[in-house]
């Protein structure tokens, strides 16, 4: 059987688990353009439904320094939903919590296993995130706080 190749996902979970996943199409860069018309407009879809007198409004957002990021149109975006964008420091790629908390837990389940399209693999990711408890979700991100805290003693003492 033949498998899919990599296939790149923009995912967003909170204290209470998965908040949405979106397969970035095959051969496409990610663009600020394409993070907020799509990526961030899907969250913010997934909340208006949760939250129709908020929306994202008072969420904490942390996402690495790429690009798209970083860019005005993004930046604006999320300034008029007033969402709180956490400073990610630069060179600091384990501090997301997808790195030490989502990501290392779905690759183990999914280690040796083969999804012939791109369709089963994010059946399999959303199936696999639903699956993991809310407590589970609220240690990860928890664990974040104490990464944010160790990171800050250790640049205080750096100065």
């Amino acid at each position: 059987m033949t498998s899919t190749k990599k296939v790149m996902y923009a995912m967003f979970f909170g204290i209470h688990g998965l908040v949405t996943q979106v397969p970035i199409p095959k051969g496409r860069t990610v663009t600020a353009k394409f993070y907020k018309r799509i990526v961030l407009n899907k969250v913010d879809k997934y909340y208006r439904k949760r939250r129709p007198n908020t929306g994202m409004r008072g969420l904490y957002l942390l996402h690495d320094n790429a690009t798209p990021h970083k860019a005005d149109i993004v930046k604006k975006f999320l300034e008029s939903k007033r969402v709180t964008v956490l400073n990610h420091p630069p060179y600091s790629p384990d501090l997301a919590p997808c790195d030490f908390f989502l990501f290392p837990r779905l690759k183990k389940h999914l280690q040796g296993r083969r999804y012939s399209t791109r369709n089963g693999l994010g059946s399999a990711l959303h199936q696999l995130c639903r699956g993991i408890p809310q407590e589970d979700y609220k240690k990860g991100i928890s664990k974040l706080d104490q990464t944010f805290e160790t990171l800050y003693i250790v640049q205080r003492r750096l100065l």
